[in-house]
């Protein structure tokens, strides 16, 4: 009797040590911090080449509040959404971030790094970590492996274990047992790139692809945002109070070649775009300054080829959409559509058919380029630059305030249509709700802009009192479509843009961040002003406006004050609001000159 009760004890203490001898049996979670800022040094490491081909791989966006304060790359990570070194609690750690979460959910933590930094990570709000790692020479030490059989989530920093022994210890750990790895770079010490390398492994499903997320909504990019949700998602922690929605993986055989060449490209477009918005702000300058030659005593073959000039300039920014990696190429590309824009230019007579084809052309561009996910303004030297990492997708302001200029001179030159204003309202709030809404534009400066735009054409078109009726209609329409558009934003649809993110703020009772939000934007415009290569147009601009302004200007009995209360609004809601009336005037200031050219 004795002896079967003592067999059974004995079988059952060795089921239970059973997880005990097969090290870290069960899902653990490494996280491997390493300082190389490059793909092309990290690619050399045993680790990484072993791994590459067969995990999700991409770039990582460590931009931070405050460039100077190194503390922010890391805890950011811990927050899960953009932390400043101010918030810092007084056991000097991050609050209510991933490691209290951790902890609050029991799951163990490590880290093998004796940096206070790195620690910032996976810390609770009081500074804590389950296991802390005395050895940072050799990874398989027998301490070292205690604590690798215990924790949950383990955090490394793999420049103190960065010999080829340690690598493949590593890697033996990994492979022998169901391990999630995330390797990236919160910090380039070199400070070469604010995109460092990521690259995710699941032992027990490996995913080869690009990584991804809706903080950037562009494969093979992430956000240092994006990982303390990811992690929390996969432990079936809650996580909403976290910006992110986690990691997607895009599968791909080829991925390591698609994203260094998508890399290779981004990195080009940063390093040449100062450039060619000078260059371009230069020319547009000159080109509004020249008219005060031009108009003199000109022959009306110098006009005519002056206007043509003026025509191929509206397409400038189409033409920025193209990227080839040879940059002779390109220039040779730019000036074949240029000369050919010119001379169809100098064989039109109607100016006012002439923009109606170049605006209704680029409008159905920009238009359609959006709807598909903007794969054009994503590559453009006037899109948003993932290397500076405010934005990663929608409308930038430098497009949207090209596509409100284009709307506007558009809607002039339908000017003689039977039912110019019922088309005009529509085509004003379907550019509305593509500027605006989440899905597709994300710009709420931009929308806010065109319903100021949209507000003035109403009261400057529809002023008759006989038809008043009409007018409570369309207000109706409008107050209705508006409530409508809030509860889909606030309730339905995942990713908020801007005005269902104010809209809750509201109703959570933070009134006062309203007038905050305006101050703050008027104060950046007015940094812009001192600054900014596209103020110095606008001012140009606004000089040539004034000394040929003539109220009777066919452009300006039709949409001007369109134009007027899209570029006020733009300074208002926008934090670069100057950069989108520069953008918005060129489609002011050069077709009034054309028109003007053609009626002297």
């Amino acid at each position: 009797m004795y002896k079967r009760l003592e067999i059974l004890f004995l079988t059952f203490l060795m089921y239970l040590m059973i997880p005990m001898n097969v090290y870290g049996a069960e899902n653990k979670i490494i996280l491997l911090v390493v300082s190389q800022g490059s793909w092309d040094v990290l690619i050399n490491s045993p680790l990484v080449s072993s791994l590459v081909s067969k995990s999700a791989i991409g770039s990582m966006s460590i931009r931070t509040n405050h460039k100077n304060r190194i503390i922010e790359h890391y805890g950011t990570i811990n927050a899960g959404r953009r932390w400043s070194y101010y918030e810092i609690n007084d056991m000097g750690a991050v609050e209510n971030g991933l490691g209290d979460l951790l902890s609050q959910s029991n799951f163990s933590t490590a880290i093998f790094s004796d940096h206070p930094n790195i620690k910032k990570i996976i810390e609770n709000s009081s500074g804590e970590i389950t296991y802390q790692s005395k050895d940072f020479e050799v990874l398989y030490s027998e301490d070292n492996m205690d604590i690798l059989k215990k924790a949950d989530i383990i955090l490394i920093e793999m420049d103190l274990y960065n010999t080829r022994e340690n690598q493949n210890f590593l890697l033996d750990f990994i492979n022998q047992n169901k391990v999630q790895l995330y390797l990236f770079c919160p910090y380039d010490r070199e400070k070469n790139s604010e995109l460092t390398p990521f690259l995710f492994y699941d032992s027990a499903n490996p995913q080869p692809g690009l990584v991804s997320a809706n903080t950037t909504r562009r494969p093979g990019i992430i956000t240092s945002l994006d990982i303390a949700p990811t992690i929390l998602n996969q432990l079936k922690i809650d996580y909403s109070g976290m910006i992110s929605k986690g990691i997607t993986i895009h599968s791909s055989k080829n991925a390591f070649s698609v994203m260094i060449k998508d890399l290779e490209k981004i990195k080009q477009i940063n390093s040449l775009r100062s450039l060619v918005i000078k260059v371009y702000t230069l020319l547009l300058i000159t080109c509004a300054a020249f008219f005060l030659l031009i108009n003199q005593k000109s022959s009306i073959k110098v006009k005519k080829i002056y206007n043509s000039i003026i025509l191929s300039i509206l397409w400038i920014p189409v033409l920025m959409m193209l990227h080839f990696q040879n940059m002779v190429v390109l220039l040779l590309s730019y000036i074949i559509v240029l000369l050919t824009i010119i001379y169809l230019g100098m064989n039109m007579i109607s100016s006012q058919k002439t923009l109606k084809v170049t605006s209704g052309t680029l409008l159905m561009i920009f238009a359609l380029d959006t709807l598909s996910g903007s794969p054009l303004m994503r590559n453009s030297f006037l899109g948003y630059d993932p290397v500076i990492g405010a934005r990663f997708y929608g409308i930038g302001n430098e497009y949207a305030g090209i596509i409100i200029g284009n709307l506007y001179l558009f809607l002039y030159s339908i000017g003689e249509l039977r039912y110019f204003r019922s088309v005009s309202m529509g085509l004003q709030i379907f550019f509305i709700l593509l500027l605006g809404m989440s899905l597709w534009g994300a710009n709420f400066g931009g929308m806010l802009a065109a319903l100021s735009g949209m507000l003035l054409f109403y009261f400057h078109h529809y002023r008759n009192k006989a038809r008043k009726y009409t007018n409570y209609a369309i207000i109706a329409a409008l107050f209705l479509f508006a409530v409508l558009w809030i509860i889909l934003d606030c309730y339905f649809i995942d990713d908020q843009s801007h005005l269902g993110q104010t809209i809750s703020q509201l109703l959570d009772g933070n009134s006062y961040l309203i007038a905050e939000v305006i101050k703050r934007k008027l104060a950046m415009n007015l940094q812009l002003i001192k600054y900014s290569m596209w103020s110095k147009f606008l001012i140009v601009a606004l000089i040539i406006l004034g000394i040929y302004f003539d109220i009777k200007h066919p452009i300006m009995t039709k949409v001007g004050p369109s134009w007027i209360g899209a570029m006020s609004g733009a300074v208002f809601f926008n934090d670069s609001g100057i950069v989108m009336c520069a953008t918005c005037m060129i489609y002011l200031v050069f077709p009034y000159l054309y028109v003007y050219n053609q009626n002297k």
